[in-house]
């Protein structure tokens, strides 16, 4: 997997992606989830030349809906979730 930042540091996001994920999570993730009712669900969405996954789920002991954003790796002609880093919503 490639980083373009080195390890021990969170996902790195700009003040407008962060504004941008955490519409995407309110305003179409967060609705879905809560009509699916699906253990956990997982949402892509492209901002600029990145790509990130958001995966929304509920906490087990709190029952607390949860998102936690990744950031997406081109390799072989397809995007993958690359988990080493990440960011919760």
């Amino acid at each position: 997997m490639s980083d373009n930042y080195d390890s021990g540091f969170d996902l790195v996001l700009s003040d407008d992606e962060r504004k941008e994920l955490t519409n995407y999570y309110y305003d179409k993730c967060l609705p879905e989830y809560r009509s699916d009712k699906e253990d956990d669900l997982w949402y892509g969405i492209q901002i600029g030349d990145r790509m990130f996954d958001l995966n929304v789920w509920l906490h087990d002991q709190t029952d607390e809906i949860n998102c936690t954003v990744y950031e997406c790796d081109w390799i072989n002609d397809n995007w993958q979730t690359n988990c080493r880093r990440w960011w919760a919503i």
